[in-house]
């Protein structure tokens, strides 16, 4: 799935610092930055 700028991210849930389950949902009308780092934890 490809998004485009301005378009709305879809729905997603995810866990985060402290293991809690986070969803999309959790931030109603707040503006949002989702940074990930996939190769943070890979030990290479």
């Amino acid at each position: 799935m490809t998004l485009e700028i301005g378009q709305p991210a879809p729905p997603f849930s995810l866990r985060n610092k402290k293991r809690e389950e986070v969803t999309l949902d959790s931030f109603p009308g707040k503006h949002l930055v989702l940074a990930f780092y996939p190769m943070a934890f890979t030990g290479g």
